[in-house]
Parts: structure tokens; sequence; C-alpha cells
């Protein structure tokens, strides 16, 4: 496991690095090509947008590649006889999910009025059981619909967070935008949960019966879990996980709640593993173009949200892979397989997502142990009774057995981090919300907690106390208040 930790370890430099990279190759039209020097595509571009935010680059670089997104969504999306790049879907869910890379920007002009187009594109262009890989084609794509389904969920969290009735540009309401999102959710879960197997797992193939796909089964456990994990705007679940059936195209249906449907594909994979550790996976689905899936990051990343260690030995063999693939003279991780071993934006994209998902379940693990040796042997942790939110990013702290009312004053994120939470009510929030509220990549998102329950116990006087607390929010991690 010592390569593995040694990548773990180096991720945020790596990052850094690989966003500097990538800066530099920047076209001038905004957007990001396959490799440093391709053509800009909508594809690639909203590849490159989560690795800036994982480098915590929200500047000027992100308000060009959304400009570049807003003017060429619609125009590549157009049939090939009428100049565009054919009618694919991948283009419409990667678009979108790209625009809402960085949703601080969300009301830039042009990108509310481009995500309500994808999302009339979506709804007309559906087919039974999810969305085709292209127009033309009535087979539903699997992989194209837990595209558009992850994207879906993504906007709807965003307009859940915009709050009811906000007025947007060109006449988007965020209100009735959510009206249209909500029942394209239910068609893509009803979808993914049709061609579910009974072992757990998704096909590489829809209404045939071909064997299990890792990275198939990846996608539509990372797609099903997005839907469950968003919060209402008064932090209510946003999706209620009642049973459903699953796996009708087969003919054997089984009631499962999305949550059993996420565990036992995680299972799946653990169990498998050896399928997709050191795999790039093929797709012959998409048209246009060669698509290879980076079955090694992206199962890791879905293992890890399902619950399953970054330390567990199942995994180890896939870290291991993604340390020896970077790059350091390129400053990118290579792509291994068909493409020769080069430095690719979508060998950055994958193993990024992989790592951020890592790096969220190690924060979780270690701010627990911390705040337990914080606590230390014979000492008893202060009990917070009651938090009022004061003026001037104050919080007014009332602790058990003491009359006295404490003022902990906050800097202006750890104020934003303390509202967030404490306005979500007693459920908590999830760690994605969190760091859209306050603009940080989810991973930077545990940082700010423990600096928060810091400051509280500095104002308490070097009590052990701690305001916030790790938590499952609907399946997902999360914080909630640690009011007694």
């Amino acid at each position: 496991m010592k390569t593995a930790r040694a990548g773990l370890a180096a991720f945020e430099a790596r990052a850094g690095q690989a966003a500097r990279t990538l800066l530099h190759h920047q076209g001038y039209d905004g957007g990001w090509g396959l490799t440093l020097t391709s053509v800009s595509s909508i594809v690639n571009t909203s590849e490159v947008l989560p690795v800036l935010r994982a480098a915590g680059i929200a500047g000027q670089p992100v308000r060009q590649a959304l400009d570049f997104l807003t003017g060429a969504i619609g125009e590549h999306c157009r049939p090939r006889h009428k100049g565009g790049r054919g009618e694919h879907t991948r283009f419409v869910s990667f678009g979108l999910a790209g625009l809402l890379s960085h949703p601080r920007f969300f009301q830039r002009s042009g990108v509310a009025e481009t995500a309500a187009w994808c999302v009339g594109w979506l709804g007309s262009h559906r087919v039974d059981h999810g969305w085709p890989e292209a127009l033309g084609l009535d087979d539903t794509s699997l992989h194209q619909t837990a595209l558009a389904l992850h994207a879906l969920a993504q906007l709807r969290d965003t307009l859940h967070a915009l709050g009811p009735g906000l007025q947007l540009e060109a006449g988007v309401d965020t209100s009735d935008l959510l009206e249209q999102v909500e029942p394209l959710i239910s068609h893509g879960v009803h979808g993914l949960l049709y061609h579910r197997r009974s072992s757990g797992a998704w096909g590489w193939r829809t209404y045939v019966d071909t064997s299990p796909s890792p990275s198939k089964t990846a996608l539509c456990l990372l797609a099903l879990s997005a839907v469950r994990a968003g919060t209402g705007p008064e932090g209510e679940p946003a999706y209620h996980d009642s049973p459903r059936d699953t796996g009708g195209v087969h003919g054997c249906v089984q009631k499962k709640r999305l949550s059993e449907v996420v565990a036992e594909a995680g299972q799946w994979l653990l169990h498998n593993h050896h399928r997709w550790e050191t795999f790039v996976e093929d797709d012959k689905d998409v048209q246009g173009t060669a698509w290879v899936h980076m079955a090694y990051a992206l199962c890791s990343q879905a293992a890890v949200r399902a619950g399953a260690g970054p330390h567990d030995p199942r995994l180890s063999k896939a870290w291991r892979l993604m340390a020896d693939l970077w790059d350091s003279e390129a400053g990118m991780w290579n792509e291994p397989g068909a493409s020769g071993g080069r430095a690719t934006i979508r060998a950055a994209y994958s193993t990024v997502f992989a790592y951020e998902e890592a790096m969220r379940s190690l924060a979780r693990i270690d701010l627990a142990d911390a705040a337990s040796e914080d606590v230390g042997e014979g000492l008893v942790e202060t009990r917070i009774e009651s938090v009022v939110l004061g003026p001037a990013r104050t919080l007014l702290l009332a602790v058990r057995d003491s009359d006295d009312v404490v003022r902990c004053e906050l800097s202006e994120r750890l104020f934003d981090l303390a509202k967030a939470v404490h306005d979500a009510g007693s459920a908590g929030l999830p760690t994605e919300r969190i760091a859209r509220t306050l603009y940080v990549a989810p991973s930077s998102v545990p940082k700010y907690v423990q600096r928060l329950n810091r400051a509280v116990a500095t104002a308490l006087g070097g009590a052990p106390v701690r305001l916030l607390l790790a938590s499952t929010v609907d399946g997902v991690s999360g914080y909630r208040f640690a009011r007694r």
C-alpha cells in the first residue's frame, strides 16, 4: 500500500500541477481537446473544469471555459450536414455537467439559459428506459443515461441551493426549471434500474444479455448515488428512497431502494476487482469517436462512494496504477492502453475524481480520530445546548451547566459554513452541498470543519468541544450540528 498512500498524499500537489499544465494549453476559444494539442470540444472542456476546481482555480480561465460551452453546446449538437458535430447525447450531458462544475458562476451570462436548453433537449429526445447514444437510435445507452442522470441531479441541487422562484436570465425561473428536471430524473432512475442485473451489476450492452461491465456498473452507481445525495431547500431529502422495481429487462423484477442498489453495486465491484483494477474498458457503443473508460479510476471512485475504505486491499492495485501513471515531466496523468501512454485530459479527469472521493473518505476518518484524541482520556466533552446565528458573523453559544452565552466571532467563510449546516436542520448537509456553498473543492470541506471547531473551542476557553460532526446524510458523507 506504500505506493497507493504516496499517490494519495501527493494528490493536492499533483492536481495543482495538472491544473497549471492545462491552463498553459487552454485554447484561444477557452476550451480544451482530448490531448493538450487537440481541437476544443464540449466533452474535454467539461472534463477539465473539475480538475481546475480540485486545484482551487475559479477565475478568468473558468469564465472563458464556460463561455466556450455556452456557445458550443447548441452548435455542436446540430446534425453534421448542418455544420454540427452530430446529435449526440454526450454533448448535452457533459456540457450540462461542465456548466454546473462551478456553481458560483451559474448566474453568469449564458450559463442558466444554456442549462435550460440542455434540459429541453433531454426532455425532447429521451427514449424508453433512458437516453440513446445519438438521435435516430431507439436503444438506450447506459453510458449516456448515467451521464444525463448525473448532470440532472447536479442541476436539481444547484436550483435548490438558489431557492424557489428566482428569476435568472432569458426568462429562466428556478422553480419552472426544477419542474422540468424532476420528471427527467425519475425517467433516468427508472431506466437504470430497469437494466440492472440481479447480481447488482449492469451489462456491457442494454437489452442484450452480455457479461457485466465494471465501468457501466460504476457509472450507474455514481449517477444513482448523486440522485440520492441531494437535499431540498429546507434541508429535507430531495429524493424519497422508496422501494422501486429493478431488473425488468431480464424478466426478474426485484423491489429495491436506491440505497440498496448503490451498496450492492459497490459490493459487486469489490468482489470483481480483478476485472478492472488495471483495466481500460473500450465502449464501442459510443459513435463518432474511439471511447474508453478509465475503469481502474472510475470503479475505485464508485467503490469508495458505496462505502469501501480507500485503503481496502482490493483497491490497492488501482491506486498503485494511478500513482504510477503520474508523469512529472508532462505535469499530467498518462492514459494507459491504446493511447500509447500519453497524457490525456480524460485520464486526469477520471483520476482526480477517484482521488477526491478517497480524500473525502479519509478526511472523515481522520476528523473522527482527531476529535477523539482532542477530547483525551478522562476529559468530558463540553456539550453545546443551542446555537444562534448572531450579527457581524458571530455565533451565540449556550453550553450545558452554564447560564452564560458565549460569543464566537468567525471569518466570513467559517460563518457561511456554520450557517449552511445550521439552516439544513438536524439531518445535516452533504459534503458536496457544503462545497458548493463555500465555492471550494469537496476535499477541502473537512479542513474548514476543523477550523470552525477549533474557533468554537477557543471561544469556550479551550474546552474540548465540537460544533460540527461528520455524519451520513442521505447515504453520503456530510456534517451536522452536535447539539444535544
